[in-house]
């Protein structure tokens, strides 16, 4: 059992969150809303997922020392307008746990992959890369056509 650090709480956060979950990983996600935490943590609903439930392992809170902090690995899901601003945030927490891009995209202004944006902003931390191909929606309810083997 492992504790993830997931930065974002969007429908692919929190698919990827169901999935560790699920696979009986202790996860706290970091969102930037209040309210998408008080969901997640209150009702056990993420509101871009209509159709799942966040098993009881799963916390949400909106202050991302507290999300990294005791983390084995870190789950970075964030939509790439906003990729490097956040790991600007969290990157003084970061101890040992490596970093997994989970995010598409470039950076806009620069047209840098956001490995390369990580490799600039965290140059000695482990990075690695998740991708599809997978919906959000199927990875949440387990959809027997699109499993998640990450973790």
């Amino acid at each position: 059992m492992k504790n993830i650090c997931i930065i974002g709480s969007g429908s692919w956060g929190c698919a990827l969150a169901i999935h560790a979950a699920k696979m009986g990983h202790n996860v706290k996600i970091w969102s930037f809303a209040q309210e998408e935490a008080d969901l997640i943590n209150n009702e056990k609903k993420c509101k871009f997922l209509p159709m799942a439930t966040m098993p009881d392992n799963i916390y949400c809170t909106t202050d991302i020392k507290e999300a990294v902090d005791g983390s084995d690995l870190i789950l970075h899901v964030t939509p790439s307008k906003f990729f490097r601003n956040i790991l600007k945030q969290y990157k003084e927490y970061i101890t040992n746990q490596p970093v997994i891009i989970c995010s598409k995209g470039f950076e806009r202004e620069t047209l840098s992959t956001l490995s390369d944006v990580a490799k600039e902003e965290i140059p000695n931390v482990k990075l690695g890369a998740f991708s599809g191909p997978s919906h959000a929606e199927e990875v949440s309810i387990r959809n027997s056509n699109s499993y998640c083997y990450c973790l």
